[in-house]
């Protein structure tokens, strides 16, 4: 078993080699006429990096976004539950025994 792992990396190591020196004959590629205005181009398209140093207002709030979405889905939640909760109570009477706040008397064909 060991023959033949040997024998095998020293088939690969050949091959490799082989490779490597076709590979050393070979000539480079020539880039094209424009690389260096593309590579410009394409470094002027790329965002600056932020300086080290303290994070803005914007990158804390970027941070922080996750949990006040949370936050927000939270305050819904306990309000659609308090709707539920106080929708089917006793409480729905309230508006029942409170007077008008105000009359519609434009509307009556006599003022009254």
């Amino acid at each position: 078993m060991d023959e033949f792992v040997n024998e095998r990396k020293f088939m690969t190591d050949r091959k490799l080699n082989q490779l490597f020196q076709a590979a050393r004959r070979e000539t480079a590629p020539e880039p094209p006429a424009d690389f260096a205005d593309a590579l410009v181009r394409a470094l002027r398209r790329e965002p600056p990096s932020p300086p080290p140093g303290e994070p803005s207002l914007f990158d804390e709030l970027n941070a922080l976004f996750p949990r006040l979405a949370l936050a927000a889905l939270l305050v819904m939640a306990l309000g659609v539950a308090a709707n539920l909760a106080l929708g089917t109570s006793e409480l729905t009477d309230w508006d029942d025994s409170l007077p008008p706040v105000s009359t519609q008397w434009f509307l009556l064909p006599d003022g009254d």
